[in-house]
């Protein structure tokens, strides 16, 4: 494994950090090994709610679809040096690896995380394919000017304190006509603000994040950096079986809390099912991927 090269990171990147390192091996890998996002599900791959999901293949054909989708408008070959900005526990970048041949660099801030991703890439042999850095991606990205050829970024940004530093970061590292590529958790457009602090803030809240960015408040993020987008878009409906999976979920901590199940982690478990159910229920929350492009020089 690389060495990680650590930087200072602001407070609300230690609570992400934190939130990450403290649950990444209970809650969140009872959802995926490899991959911790939402996936785009086929008709008859959703889990039923007496499946585990961590050993579902529906789920997981699902979770490499959505890589799969993110990816495909940055034509990514094996003469490309890829970064996956919020990398996780290194699923997109061992299969970026795999599938395209690239270089890839993971940065993250999660130690946890990072150190999963490090013997997941040694198991399967690309270590030379393969790094990790850690760095507050929120802040700074450690790659030299212009010498990246795409971004990733994979429901990670929600998380980030200052987006439009993020995008800046991007655009700084990118070649010219070099892409980000993304999905991210967001509100829909057209709330009320009295709807986001009712709804999406605690919502946020409840998942160690500072605020939600909509599709317009996002086109103007990437605009005001110098992108131009090449796609902005849903999923069809495809991504919508992750609420099912997200309601079952619920379902099943409700019964185990009536069974006399407590504790703080799992009460805060609980809570974080709960809200996002709501939201996505109530149509406040969308998730949405996009490519953008940094302009080449004339």
């Amino acid at each position: 494994m690389a060495k990680v090269h650590e930087s200072s990171v602001s407070e609300h990147e230690r609570v992400v950090s934190d939130h990450y390192d403290r649950w990444t091996q209970g809650f969140y890998l009872n959802w995926n090994a490899d991959h911790l996002h939402l996936g785009l599900f086929e008709p008859g791959e959703c889990p039923g709610p007496d499946e585990r999901l961590r050993d579902s293949p529906g789920l997981a054909r699902a979770l490499e679809r959505m890589v799969k989708v993110v990816i495909a408008p940055a034509g990514i070959n094996e003469w490309h040096h890829v970064v996956d900005a919020g990398c996780g526990v290194g699923g997109a970048a061992i299969y970026l690896a795999k599938t395209r041949g690239c270089a890839v660099t993971g940065v993250n801030l999660s130690r946890v995380q990072l150190e999963m991703a490090g013997k997941k890439v040694l198991d399967a042999g690309l270590d030379d394919q393969v790094r990790f850095e850690y760095a507050d991606c929120s802040r700074s990205l450690p790659f030299s000017d212009e010498s990246i050829d795409v971004v990733v970024n994979i429901e990670s940004a929600c998380h980030y304190i200052d987006r439009a530093r993020f995008l800046c970061e991007v655009h700084r590292i990118l070649k010219p006509g070099g892409k980000i590529v993304a999905v991210d958790w967001m509100a829909s457009d057209g709330l009320t603000e009295q709807q986001y602090e009712d709804h999406i803030q605690p919502f946020c809240e409840a998942w160690a994040m500072h605020s939600l960015e909509c599709q317009s408040s996002y086109t103007s993020l990437l605009g005001g950096t110098g992108f131009e987008i090449a796609e902005f878009e849903g999923f069809g409906g495809k991504e919508m079986d992750n609420l099912q999976i997200i309601e079952n979920n619920l379902q099943l901590l409700k019964l185990l809390h009536a069974f006399g199940v407590t504790g703080r982690a799992f009460i805060n478990s609980m809570e974080r099912v709960s809200r996002l159910g709501e939201v996505w229920r109530m149509g406040y929350f969308d998730v949405r991927r996009y490519c953008a492009v940094k302009s080449r020089r004339i």
